[in-house]
């Protein structure tokens, strides 16, 4: 009985902790965050923010991960910082990268693309890159 009294609480604490997930507040979001690469590199990690992602082979998609804690309100100007290495780069790599406006409806997950140019572009999404409203469109979105 003093059992069921203890671990029943503690349950309920940690059910609570997980299904808030990465986003503990009505402020944030949290979305998981998903890479896709455009380049004839490949990319052995990446990370933005404080969410990453791992591997990403020359002309794929993957590297998902949990989390990219973001505000669930757009404000103008907000940016991320993107860091991403391996060895076929070399040395680590950072850049700061605009936000494009978003809603939190759009808030599926967090898309960092690699593009051949050497740019990088970043989206909150809820769709995926064969989805014909995904916001890259054209050659860019070709991997």
């Amino acid at each position: 009985m003093l059992i069921t009294k203890v671990v029943t609480p503690f349950l309920f604490l940690l059910a609570t902790v997980m299904l808030s997930g990465c986003h503990p507040d009505n402020k944030t979001m949290g979305l998981d965050v998903v890479g896709y690469n455009h380049t004839d590199r490949d990319i052995g990690w990446f990370s933005v923010g404080n969410g990453g992602g791992g591997y990403l082979g020359k002309h794929e998609q993957g590297g998902s991960s949990c989390c990219a804690s973001i505000p669930r309100t757009y404000k103008p100007g907000m940016t991320v910082k993107v860091t991403w290495g391996g060895l076929e780069i070399g040395k680590t790599q950072e850049r700061i990268v605009a936000i494009p406006p978003y809603t939190p409806e759009d808030g599926g997950h967090f898309a960092v693309h690699f593009l051949r140019n050497g740019d990088i572009k970043v989206f909150v999404t809820m769709h995926y890159l064969e989805n014909p409203h995904y916001p890259l469109k054209d050659d860019e979105a070709k991997l």
